[in-house]
């Protein structure tokens, strides 16, 4: 079961119409995350904060407060109460309209999904994963709008070339994975680009407990030539948590394994999570 526009639906329900600017000119925002043990929303109000900072970024009024939103969550998750854990994506859009100018009462949806159809293999963190650059600045890049022209057409490419992921860049700096924040360890330091970039929870969440558990971390940005250079690199999402990168464009990172710090880090963020200490 799902929720859309104020009622839960069967996924054969779970449909909007055409003219939605959210189908028609992708004016919508999303967000996702996961539970643990359960049917626990991991971090569930800092994910609405940022769905709401999105829309208020690309000028989506959202006309409900972040408590209700919650409640719909909590009411989709109820309907799907089975002890497993769930993936949770919440998607807002302009709604139907015949013009560019949104819907009066905008669109609203709190898809529900088994996490196990968003999990990765063992493998990918065991030996690691490979990845590509990109040379794309997103739009409003601190908004998680629907706005994936660039990562589709990456995930394409990254798909035949056995990748995981894109990672965007520029002249000036390295951005972000096209679902991920990236996280380097450069010169012996483990860093994470802090300019133009999407806020994961993820990420913000590492920022805050790696230093307490003695792994040192900084937020500045790092240039392409900075990450080829790195001696370690890994993703962090909500559905990859936290993923070593081995191969980037088809090179080794560092010795071609999952690194100390990686490996370190990902334990901390393992024990964290389950801990259900948050």
């Amino acid at each position: 079961m799902h929720f859309l526009n104020g009622k839960l639906v069967e996924e054969k329900d779970l449909v909007v119409p055409v003219r939605d600017l959210g189908f028609m000119r992708g004016f919508a925002v999303f967000d996702f995350l996961i539970t643990y043990g359960g049917q626990r929303p991991f971090h569930l109000d800092r994910h609405l904060e940022r769905l709401f900072r999105s829309a208020e970024l690309i000028g989506l009024a959202v006309p409900w407060d972040k408590a209700q939103v919650r409640a719909w969550v909590m009411q989709a998750l109820a309907a799907n109460a089975d002890g497993e854990e769930k993936a949770i994506k919440i998607v807002v859009s302009g709604g139907p309209s015949h013009t560019l100018v949104p819907a009066a009462a905008p669109t609203i949806a709190v898809i529900i999904d088994p996490r196990t159809e968003h999990q990765f293999p063992d493998s990918s963190y065991t030996d690691g994963v490979a990845v590509i650059t990109d040379k794309f600045r997103r739009y409003v890049p601190e908004a998680k709008s629907n706005n994936y022209i660039e990562g589709v057409k990456e995930a394409q490419i990254a798909a035949r070339e056995g990748a995981v992921e894109t990672i965007y860049y520029d002249d000036a700096q390295v951005y972000e994975g096209s679902t991920s924040n990236v996280f380097a360890v450069v010169g012996g330091a483990l860093v994470t680009p802090k300019s133009d970039i999407l806020g994961g929870v993820t990420r913000g969440v590492l920022l805050e407990i790696l230093p307490s558990a003695g792994v040192p971390v900084e937020a500045r940005d790092i240039t392409i030539a900075d990450l080829r250079a790195a001696q370690e690199i890994f993703l962090a999402a909500s559905n990859k948590e936290v993923m070593p990168v081995t191969r980037m464009d088809g090179v080794p990172v560092g010795g071609g394994a999952p690194g100390p710090v990686t490996k370190e880090v990902m334990r901390i963020f393992r024990e964290f999570t389950r801990s259900g200490n948050w």
